[in-house]
């Protein structure tokens, strides 16, 4: 937090620094302190697509979740093609009880990745807010394999809170590096 909060003092016009500072927050629970630097990044550049998309998360996390797909549709459009607000939508819809849409989105990352690399977190992602267990270790292994950044986060993040007792998640924690 502290790193975050001088890099973004360093340069305040930064959009990344803002962003991250407010996604480290979001992980601390500190969801106010998220939603002003979140807001303080989108008046230097109201088209920052991470700074829409984290927000989208927020909202999620808060069950907002009309305020959330608003989000994440902003986040998609400005983008320029990332599966990222895909799968953060996918995993709103999913915990909204979407579960049809949600599985929309699963199939638009697939057509995504004929010519887009996805991240095999990306599904796990969706799988997991569909409460469908195997699918998500099964991607998350596959994550794993692939070396993805996205994996970075995993033990902080609450949305894998329903996994974190299963050996395989737990294994998959252990070969990050996250556990002794």
């Amino acid at each position: 937090m502290a790193e975050a909060e001088r890099a973004r003092e360093l340069d305040p016009l930064s959009l990344i620094a803002g962003s991250l500072e407010a996604q480290f927050f979001f992980y601390a629970g500190r969801e106010d302190e998220a939603v002003a630097r979140v807001e303080k990044t989108l008046e230097i550049e109201p088209d920052y697509w991470v700074a829409h998309n984290l927000l989208g998360r927020i909202f999620t996390r808060q069950g907002r979740y009309g305020e959330a797909f608003a989000e994440f549709g902003k986040a998609k459009e400005l983008s320029g093609g990332s599966a990222e607000p895909i799968t953060q939508l996918g995993y709103a819809l999913a915990k909204a009880g979407r579960r049809g849409q949600a599985r929309a989105t699963l199939e638009e990352l697939k057509s995504l990745s004929a010519n887009n690399y996805v991240p095999a977190y990306d599904y796990a992602m969706i799988h997991n807010g569909l409460g469908e267990k195997e699918e998500a270790l099964k991607y998350l292994e596959m994550s794993l394999q692939g070396r993805e950044v996205q994996l970075t986060f995993i033990k902080i993040d609450g949305r894998w809170d329903g996994l974190r007792a299963d050996p395989r998640f737990q294994d998959v924690l252990r070969h990050v590096g996250l556990t002794p």
